[in-house]
């Protein structure tokens, strides 16, 4: 590969590229998700309404793209405090699960049926694109543009790509992509985590 192709990303102009210092707004919950925060659907339309009307008194006009001092703006005062953690994960297997010889693991069927019926619903088509993302048979993320999922097809899918026991470890490393994540307390999974709360 020769230095201009690799400068060229795939382009192959003479026109001088112009690098724009701003995204659109749809962006957001992508980015957002690549620095570890994953929004649910109303914080996503929460955010997306914040920058959309955020100068509409002043200009009259709707915002459509977003600068990188106002999306880091955007993204502390919206990110939760505190992340994940293995002990908070751990509590939750523990709740949810059943216990193994050295672990935690959920039924698949109850693991779905969680996911789909409790907290932010979704459909049985948004749950396997999710998923199928997630274990990486959808790489490109959202709804998938290569293949479409027929709903008698999705519990094969999700069969083959879950297994009946989904594991703690299963489930941070290869659903969530957490590597080499610090081993928590021994007794962390016996009790609720704990919260801290400002004095």
């Amino acid at each position: 590969m020769t230095v201009d192709s690799r400068c060229s990303q795939g382009l192959d102009a003479q026109e001088t590229r112009e690098v724009n210092d701003t995204i659109q707004i749809s962006e957001i919950p992508f980015i957002m998700r690549a620095l570890g925060f994953y929004p649910t659907e109303q914080e996503i339309e929460e955010m997306l309404n914040e920058v959309k009307f955020g100068s509409y008194v002043e200009t009259g006009e709707l915002m459509t793209t977003i600068d990188l001092g106002t999306f880091i703006k955007l993204y502390v005062n919206h990110r939760p405090a505190f992340g994940l953690n293995m002990d908070k994960l751990k509590w939750a297997f523990q709740v949810l699960g059943f216990e193994t010889d050295n672990s935690y693991a959920i039924d698949r069927s109850h693991l779905l049926d969680i996911l789909q019926n409790y907290g932010e619903q979704m459909t049985e088509q948004e749950l396997s694109e999710q998923l199928s993302t997630l274990v990486g048979l959808n790489p490109e993320g959202g709804s998938c543009e290569h293949a479409e999922f027929e709903l008698d097809a999705i519990d094969d899918i999700l069969e083959e790509a879950l297994p009946e026991e989904v594991t703690l470890e299963m489930f941070t490393e290869e659903l969530l992509g957490f590597r080499n994540c610090p081993p928590s307390s021994s007794d962390a999974v016996d009790r609720e985590p704990k919260t801290t709360t400002a004095a």
